[in-house]
């Protein structure tokens, strides 16, 4: 008797809209949160304003364009809606530029050639669930070479510089591990000064600066 009883409330439950939607309550879906670690890649542009000047040498610019191809790695961490980040990423680069340049422009070249750019920054975000703006800002480095053609190839200084970094992205998460974005930075690389090895001998000055825009893909973890 009281086997058929329990079966007989069993089966209204299940029969009846109300009570089966009280026994089965949909689960809520959990906030996206972009806290974690994450690894990726990065590939892009450049546009570098490569600013000569000096005794020997006339003033002109190198105005160069190019690739950068590289990848980033980092750390987010939520608060609320607020999202705070650092990241560090290292590019290849062929951005490459020349113009001519020297007291006799009609028969001097000087380019302006860029190995490789990366940078270290800090992140702040605001995060509307799995869409993610920031901007971003920190330090700078880079690798020059600097070339004179007269018709002889001479070079002056080139090396390794440092600078500081700005600039403003967007990232939306398309599941909970992928994410993907665009970034633009500004760069400037301050003004250098050298001696060009051409005859004769001239001091130069070189200032760098540059925009960077790249497409990335993160995975978070």
């Amino acid at each position: 008797m009281k086997l058929a009883l329990l079966c007989s409330v069993a089966v209204r439950a299940i029969s009846s809209p109300v009570l089966a939607a009280d026994l089965v309550q949909p689960v809520a879906a959990m906030p996206f949160s972009w806290t974690g670690f994450y690894v990726g890649g990065q590939i892009g542009g450049g546009w570098n304003d490569s600013h000569w000047s000096g005794n020997f040498f006339l003033l002109f610019n190198t105005n160069g364009s190019g690739g950068n191809f590289g990848g980033q790695i980092g750390y987010n961490y939520q608060i609320g809606q607020y999202v705070l980040g650092i990241e560090g990423d290292l590019a290849g680069s062929t951005v490459k530029g020349d113009d001519q340049c020297g007291p006799n422009a009609t028969f001097t070249t000087c380019e302006t050639k860029q190995d490789y750019l990366g940078s270290v920054r800090g992140r702040l975000g605001y995060a509307f669930d799995r869409f993610l703006v920031y901007g971003d800002g920190g330090i700078a480095f880079t690798k020059y070479k600097f070339t004179a053609f007269q018709p002889f190839v001479q070079t002056f200084g080139g090396g390794s510089r440092v600078g500081w970094t700005a600039g403003l992205g967007v990232e939306y998460a398309f599941t909970d591990h992928w994410t993907a974005g665009a970034e633009w930075n500004y760069y400037d690389f301050g003004t250098r000064s050298g001696f060009a090895s051409v005859v004769p001998i001239a001091p130069v000055d070189n200032r760098d600066t540059e925009n960077v825009v790249v497409g990335k893909i993160n995975y978070k973890f």
